[in-house]
């Protein structure tokens, strides 16, 4: 049975479903933290200047917000996204052929939590239709060690762009904040102290929140740079007819990277996943194109 063949079989489909369903709760759990510490911290710095009588409780809320985000919503999310990475872990192994490594991975995830969040997901065929040709179809063309390196190189090539845009757009948002409240200090002759304690405590959660998801952006993606050449150098030697049993075993060396990655990795918005995946789908298709080409050269 091929690569092709065994991702479409529908205990593995119930395994991408299942990390859709934990990576959604992670992304819920993101997002209650945006709201938090974005728009409503901000609205509260700005009702902290409409009424100043206030500030003393405006600013006890902007600490309460960092203690929730630092102390519940992070390591939840946390724990989530660890799940969701063993999970897709063992989706990989499965459908790549891969030994599963007790030492860099650790315990499989339960079978009855597979199931559990697969059914929270649901399985109903036009929700299976969207975890359908995980990697490219076209690999079946080819023996299957190359086919392994192809689907390892996808899962690291396809997110790397979107996560520096993101990280750029917070970086800009954080910026214009803080330009904006800087201008309106010096327009109002603000005293430095009421500044920072009543202004720019409500925001403190901001900046935690926003400076977090930037470096942990741009450390994914510096990351997904390194990973995208690890796969490079196990294709040259898959290509210049290296031992398949020395390929396989740099393949799961690449695979405990990959892991590690996903697990370190800050989810992403599910509209934001959907936009890129939907309009590099092709990207993706063409880059595996482009290997298989090397092949027979």
């Amino acid at each position: 049975m091929s690569i092709i063949q065994r991702q479409e079989l529908p205990e593995n489909i119930e395994l991408l479903a299942a990390q859709r369903s934990l990576y959604s709760r992670a992304k819920i759990i993101l997002g209650l933290q945006m709201v938090i510490s974005i728009p409503i911290a901000v609205c509260a710095a700005i009702f902290t200047i409409a009424s100043p009588e206030l500030k003393g409780y405006i600013a006890l809320w902007g600490m309460l917000t960092l203690y929730f985000d630092l102390f519940f919503f992070t390591p939840r999310v946390k724990k989530l996204r660890d799940s969701a990475s063993r999970v897709q872990e063992l989706f990989d192994i499965k459908v790549l052929g891969i030994d599963w490594n007790d030492i860099a991975v650790g315990k499989k995830p339960d079978p009855e939590l597979v199931h559990e969040e697969a059914q929270k997901y649901g399985l109903d065929e036009a929700k299976k239709a969207g975890l359908k040709n995980w990697y490219p179809v076209i690999i079946d063309t080819v023996p299957e060690i190359f086919g392994i390196v192809i689907s390892q190189r996808t899962n690291v090539w396809w997110d790397c762009k979107m996560r520096r845009k993101y990280a750029c757009f917070i970086r800009i948002v954080l910026l214009s904040i803080a330009l904006v409240l800087i201008g309106y200090g010096l327009y109002d002759k603000k005293d430095m102290f009421e500044f920072l304690t009543f202004i720019v405590a409500p925001l403190a959660s901001t900046y935690v929140f926003g400076y977090r998801q930037m470096m942990e952006h741009t450390d994914a993606a510096d990351r997904l740079d390194r990973l995208k050449d690890l796969a490079e150098k196990v294709w040259a030697d898959a290509i210049s007819g290296k031992e398949i049993s020395s390929i396989k075993i740099n393949c799961r060396a690449l695979q405990d990277q990959i892991f590690d990655n996903r697990r370190r990795n800050p989810p992403v918005f599910d509209f934001l996943f959907k936009w890129f995946r939907d309009r590099n789908e092709n990207l993706m298709n063409k880059g595996a194109e482009a290997l298989i080409s090397e092949i027979s050269k």
